[in-house]
């Protein structure tokens, strides 16, 4: 969502952008957008920051992957609260339904089906 850019105090933003705050957290302190930042980088004639070492990187210990019983639980406790309609649906493999239609056959066709069983 855009914000107002002219409350901003330029003095600060430079000090924002030289200390390679993420872009990010500069447009919440501000309540602006990506955009809006994009162009008043132009207007206040803010370096570019090409240097990929200094982008903030959060730490190895913070991101971990979720081990395989992990995963597991999760998907049981998902399944638990779906109805039979939607486990179907999710299902790899389908219910095959088979529907077997009656009908009346004539009598003599019946005769006709019945002696002939293959006895050639």
């Amino acid at each position: 969502m855009a914000g107002n850019t002219s409350t901003i105090d330029f003095a600060t933003l430079r000090v924002q952008w030289a200390s390679h705050s993420a872009m990010a957290a500069i447009c919440a302190y501000w309540t602006i957008s990506k955009d809006q930042l994009i162009r008043l980088k132009a207007v206040a004639e803010l370096p570019p920051r090409h240097d990929r070492r200094f982008r903030f990187k959060p730490k190895r210990s913070e991101i971990r992957d979720p081990t395989p019983r992990e995963i597991a639980q999760a998907c049981r406790e998902i399944q638990a609260r779906w109805d039979e309609a939607t486990r179907e649906h999710r299902a790899v493999e389908k219910t095959k339904h088979v529907t077997i239609l009656r009908f009346d056959v004539p009598s003599d066709l019946r005769d006709a089906m019945e002696g002939d069983s293959g006895d050639a």
